[in-house]
C-alpha cells in the first residue's frame, strides 16, 4: 500500500519493477486538483469528462488522474482507479497526480495497492 499525494511532483513508491513485471494498481479514496475557480473532489479516474491539456504531466488523460512512470524518464501511463499493465522497462515506480505543476492548491490523497507479480 502506497499514500500518494495530490502533487503533480513525482513521488518515489520505493518498488523497483524489472523489465516485463506484470503490475496492477488499485487506487481508493479521494483528492482534489487545483482547478483554480471551483473545487471538484475525485477519485483516483480524476475529474470525468475533463481532460488535461499540455500544461499538464499527462495531456488527454483526466485532470487529477492518478499517473505513474517506471524510472526518471519513462512514459506516463494513465493508471486510475485500477490498471493492470506489464512493465516496459526496469526501474522504480514513481507515482503523481494528473496536475499543471506550477498549481499548487490540492488537497486528500489517494492509497493506492500494488502488486507486483515475480517473473516466471
Amino acid at each position: 500500500m502506497r499514500t500518494v499525494r495530490p502533487s503533480p511532483q513525482w513521488q518515489d513508491s520505493l518498488i523497483r519493477l524489472e523489465n516485463g513485471q506484470r503490475v496492477v494498481v488499485d487506487a481508493e479514496e479521494t483528492w482534489s486538483p487545483d482547478l483554480r475557480n471551483q473545487i471538484a473532489w475525485c477519485g483516483a479516474d480524476g475529474v470525468y469528462n475533463l481532460p488535461a491539456d499540455s500544461g499538464y504531466l499527462l495531456p488527454g488523460a483526466n485532470v487529477g488522474a492518478l499517473v505513474a512512470r517506471i524510472g526518471d524518464n519513462g512514459p506516463i501511463l494513465a493508471v486510475g482507479s485500477r490498471c493492470d499493465f506489464i512493465a516496459d522497462r526496469a526501474g522504480i515506480l514513481h507515482l503523481a497526480m494528473n496536475e499543471n505543476p506550477s498549481f499548487n492548491n490540492q488537497a486528500g490523497k489517494i492509497v493506492a495497492q500494488i502488486i507486483v507479480f515475480s517473473q516466471p
